[in-house]
């Protein structure tokens, strides 16, 4: 699908209720910035900035991505329109996201609602804005564009908040039973999901919002029931997802679909030709002693995959048609009834919500909260270890919440198997070397490559032990070189995990931490830096590696 140049305004419009009916938004627990005056002067510059923690890497270039600045007046005074009310009478900024920055809007007349708006960060704005309004279903006023007829100066999206607050707060506290319960609905809402498929890959918007020469006349979606459905008020068009962002490549002038495989090759292919550097990551420690990527080894990775595209693609139906589905359904996205948290109130963040192959999806929801050994595609109940009550008391209750753990993925991974084959199916696949080298593939960019170029050659052996011509053909310094890579790679992984283990719970997950603990972790990390130059830096070759592969601001 070809990136799509938008020009027309934008009107309030019907809201798409295909696969997100009774899903409500809401907010996370607030924090006052600042109390409405006489005045109504909401201009703090709180408002515009990231303040939540600090980054750890490239943090003036992070904060800078985060950073907009608009006309809160102006978007309190919408808000206030909308709802029937006067005028707003107290903002509240919501915790940070990531990729947004959201508000808590009270009116003189009592009702609430909440203000989003995006970070430069979370990809073209007015796409990003128009998608994701296409996809919620509560949301009262609106606008993707900036233009003269917006005076906030920036896209946003004013929504309706409900009761409720996030799963977080009580999961641990649930008993199996309960969590079985909640879990039960997630899956309903997957099952419609999956039964709903997508004639093309993209995400989802209103015809209004795209070009007529964008649009096409193939049917939107079979329903669950097998009857392809035509609605004109909805189309899909380029994606948003993250993937298609990220590390520089929403600036990528690349075709986005609906050839998707395809797609992803050619951007991972420009990104590495075009924006000349390897982004920072904390998978993998890069340097010496370990793996040092290039432009080259990438491309070559790259090359691999568009000639291995059709053999390791899934050839069962339910895998190769595109469906709408929410990846992040961790703990803080969905919020249950306080007095009874096994009633699920709403689901929020329906940002980036790409139409994908199920294959390409989270399709085990994170707030499930397992991080021990994979259960298997055919799980059997776990057992609670014998010796469990000759356990030192700390000692036990932490096999006792593993046991807790593993039992709830086991039910989920079971009621998937039997009551929704194609996302079994799907999870089953991903586990193959296929699905492996297609999970790789949409980051070639940034890492995985070894790996990639790893298990092509696993494939071979593979097809060579079932009698099968391989199509591929590699010289011996091509295999010594790729069988030394990802050795390497794996020292690479080896020694970040040490690092993570190291730092426990002061680890800046996703590259942030708190306020508080910042200078202490700054300290950690130099410590851990200076450890590693002393043990790995022989040279000033070595010492220039290290530098440049080092992902930390210290």
């Amino acid at each position: 699908m070809i990136i799509f140049s938008l020009s027309s305004s934008f009107t309030r419009k019907r809201l798409f209720q295909l696969s997100v009916s009774n899903i409500k938004c809401q907010v996370a627990t607030v924090f006052t910035v600042t109390q409405a005056g006489k005045s109504c002067n909401y201009q703090d510059d709180d408002f515009f900035r990231f303040t939540r923690g600090r980054f750890v890497s490239d943090e003036a270039e992070q904060l800078r991505r985060r950073y907009v600045k608009f006309n809160m007046n102006e978007l309190a005074a919408i808000a206030a329109k909308v709802t029937g009310a006067t005028k707003c009478i107290d903002v509240q900024k919501c915790p940070d996201g990531l990729y947004n920055k959201a508000f808590l809007l009270t009116m003189d007349n009592g009702k609430e609602v909440i203000g989003k708006i995006p970070n430069p960060n979370a990809g073209p704005a007015h796409l990003t804005i128009a998608s994701e309004v296409a996809t919620m279903e509560f949301v009262y006023a609106w606008n993707s564009k900036v233009n003269g007829d917006n005076r906030v100066g920036a896209e946003y999206i004013i929504m309706e908040r409900v009761p409720g607050v996030p799963l977080g707060l009580a999961w641990d506290s649930l008993e199996p039973p309960d969590k079985l319960k909640v879990f039960l609905q997630i899956f309903e809402y997957q099952k419609r999901w999956t039964a709903e498929k997508f004639s093309q890959f993209g995400s989802l918007y209103y015809t209004k919002d795209l070009p007529t020469n964008a649009l096409t006349e193939n049917n939107l979606y079979i329903n669950r029931n097998g009857q392809p459905i035509k609605d004109n008020r909805f189309a899909i068009g380029p994606s948003i997802s993250r993937e298609w962002l990220q590390d520089g490549r929403e600036d990528l002038q690349c075709h986005r679909g609906p050839y998707y495989r395809l797609a992803i090759g050619h951007r991972e292919e420009m990104a590495i030709r075009s924006l000349k550097y390897i982004p920072s990551q904390c998978a993998i420690l890069h340097g010496p002693g370990a793996y040092q990527p290039t432009a080259g080894k990438k491309l070559a990775a790259v090359k691999l995959y568009s000639q291995m595209l059709g053999h390791i693609l899934p050839s069962e139906a339910g895998l190769t048609s595109g469906h709408l589905w929410h990846n992040d359904l961790h703990s803080e996205n969905i919020f249950v009834n306080p007095a009874k948290p096994t009633e699920i109130t709403g689901i929020i963040d329906w940002q980036s919500i790409q139409i994908a192959p199920l294959v390409d999806h989270c399709l085990d929801p994170s707030f499930l909260g397992y991080e021990g050994p994979d259960v298997g595609e055919d799980p059997q109940p776990p057992a609670l270890r014998e010796d469990i009550d000759s356990l030192e008391p700390d000692e036990r209750r932490a096999a006792i919440k593993r046991f807790y753990d593993m039992s709830v993925m086991v039910a989920w991974r079971m009621l998937v198997k039997q009551k929704n084959p194609d996302q079994h199916a799907a999870i089953r696949f991903r586990k193959s070397k296929a699905g492996h080298m297609l999970g790789l593939s949409q980051n070639l960019f940034v890492f995985g490559e070894a790996h990639f170029r790893a298990l092509v050659l696993d494939l071979r052996d593979e097809w060579v032990k079932l009698g099968k011509e391989f199509p591929l053909e590699f010289s011996t310094a091509e295999i010594s070189e790729i069988e030394a890579d990802v050795k390497a790679a794996d020292m690479g992984i080896e020694a970040m995990n040490m690092i993570i283990e190291k730092m426990g719970d002061l680890w800046p997950e996703k590259g942030v931490i708190d306020h508080e603990n910042y200078h202490m972790v700054m300290a950690m990390l130099h410590d851990i830096k200076t450890d590693l130059i002393d043990r790995v830096v022989h040279s000033p070759e070595d010492r220039k590696a290290f530098d440049m592969f080092w992902p930390f601001d210290c």
